[in-house]
């Protein structure tokens, strides 16, 4: 039993649903051919039974004389070659009319007498022919005649009055019956066979489907999906399903590779940066401990050259100080703390963060302008506003060669104040454009490389501000970075410049 099962469970699913509806089809052929040959079986032989019965029900007594039994004329409407016309008594005696067949019913007057006047179905002797046989004893036999009489009936009332007819042509007509139903049914399921496999695979062909569209998927195709089918149907929704799973799947693959394409690339950034950072910490050391060791080595040294190795020392250390401010101050972002805000102008102070590097980058052309009108005024801390202005004004003075126009510009459109830094300098490939605001970032195309934090820092001060920054750049157009903040709805803007301002034209 259990090797059947397995052997089923092995089985393909098309075959197991064709064989099912080939069973139910063959039991219900089956079923119809028995009811009916069953019905014609019963009807035939309840006409049959009828006919025995009325024949002799209807006989003249005066044809049963045993002494003219011999008599071809003496049974009117019985045809010799389907009936069969017998006398039996009690001692035993039979008389058959005619007497010249070999295939007689075989019965006795037991028989008769368990009948009880119902018909009965016999054997020859040979049992190859089957008979029908009724029996009535002769005090009823042509009790149906218009010339019946009582007192003229001289049948023996214990004698039984047979008549039987032979089933032979009806054994034939039913045995022809079951070739036509077997052939038929034969050729049915033939056809249902054919006709059924061919839709049991039509039907299962977005299974087949699904399975190829799985090996697809387990190969490392994740954007192949289920084609699509009616929501209505069984199969359109398992599809929708799988599709929708297949979604979720291939987002959550595509974020697993790209956080671990983003961690390597953080990492292997974090490398660079430890090492140009040591690189930059070792320099300034290195002058810091020169200039020191200079000083106290040549103690009668002239004061003038003293005083200039003292300053060497201090901007070493000052750079090491920015950098190390730099790398805390990216640290303290990171934790999201709250900022403590309030309402900034940012035309002022814009303005004055052009006019301080305009000092200080005098092969630049700056400018600063404000459109009437505009909203200036936002929720922020001053501080780290100004350290957007000029962490932006630095990359820009820094990757842009001499006599880059840089300006600053501020608007407001919807509630919110637009603050763009732009330059029309050799701009920037889309790749290099993307990863700006990335930590340690930095271009290979750089002439003058940073820490790679300065932009980072203004990504980070804006997010804790709930404003965006972007950038826009195309190489040989210009580089522009916007900073949108919401403006601030009770305050109105004060003391912004009406026209464009060139600090350092």
């Amino acid at each position: 039993m259990e090797g059947v099962r397995d052997k089923w469970d092995r089985t393909p699913l098309r075959v197991r649903l064709t064989a099912a509806v080939l069973v139910l089809v063959a039991g219900s052929l089956i079923l119809i051919s028995v009811s009916t040959i069953l019905a014609l079986h019963s009807y035939f032989l309840g006409t049959v039974d009828e006919e025995l019965e009325a024949q002799l029900l209807n006989f003249s007594p005066d044809v049963f004389d045993p002494e003219d039994m011999e008599d071809d004329d003496g049974t009117p409407a019985v045809r010799p070659e389907q009936y069969v016309f017998s006398i039996l008594y009690g001692e035993g005696n039979r008389f058959d009319r005619p007497t010249d067949r070999a295939d007689y019913p075989v019965f006795d007057y037991d028989d008769l007498v368990a009948a009880d006047g119902e018909a009965f179905t016999a054997l020859s002797a040979d049992g190859t022919t089957r008979w029908r046989v009724l029996g009535l004893t002769g005090s009823m036999v042509g009790t149906n005649d218009p010339d019946y009489d009582p007192e003229d009936h001289n049948l023996q009332g214990d004698a039984y009055y047979v008549l039987s007819y032979k089933l032979a042509h009806f054994d034939k007509t039913v045995a022809g019956l079951v070739w036509v139903d077997l052939l038929i049914g034969a050729g049915v399921l033939a056809g249902l066979a054919a006709i059924g496999v061919g839709l049991v695979r039509a039907s299962l062909s977005p299974l087949r489907q699904i399975e190829n569209t799985a090996a697809m998927i387990a190969a490392g195709n994740y954007s192949r999906r289920v084609p699509e089918h009616d929501p209505a149907t069984e199969v359109g929704r398992v599809g929708r399903a799988i599709n929708s799973m297949l979604t979720k799947v291939e987002g959550a693959l595509r974020a697993r590779e790209y956080s671990e394409q983003r961690a390597h690339d953080s990492e292997e950034r974090m490398r660079e940066f430890i090492a140009d950072a040591s690189h930059e910490l070792r320099t300034p050391l290195t002058s810091v401990r020169g200039y020191a060791e200079l000083v106290r080595s040549n103690p009668q040294m002239p004061e003038a050259d003293r005083q200039h190795y003292i300053r060497q020392i201090e901007e070493a250390a000052k750079r090491m100080g920015l950098l190390v401010g730099d790398l805390l101050h990216l640290a303290r972002l990171g934790q999201e703390r709250p900022v403590e805000t309030e309402p900034v102008d940012l035309a002022p102070l814009a303005h004055e963060a052009v006019t301080a590097h305009a000092v200080m980058a005098e092969d630049h052309e700056l400018s600063f302008t404000c459109v009437p009108g505009s909203a200036t005024v936002v929720a922020a801390d001053r501080a780290r506003m100004r350290q957007v202005l000029d962490n932006l004004l630095s990359n820009a003075l820094r990757h842009t060669p001499a006599g880059t126009h840089v300006r600053v510009e501020l608007a407001s459109e919807d509630g919110t104040v637009l603050l763009t830094v732009a330059d029309d300098g050799p701009g920037m490939e889309q790749g290099t454009a993307d990863r700006v605001f990335e930590r340690f970032f930095r271009s290979d195309a750089v002439v003058h490389p940073g820490s790679g934090l300065g932009l980072s820092i203004v990504a980070a001060i804006v997010k804790a501000h709930g404003g965006t920054v972007q950038v826009a750049s195309r190489t040989g157009e210009g580089t522009a970075f916007t900073v949108r903040l919401a403006a601030e709805p009770t305050a109105e803007p004060d003391g912004e410049p009406d026209a464009e301002d060139e600090p350092g034209a």
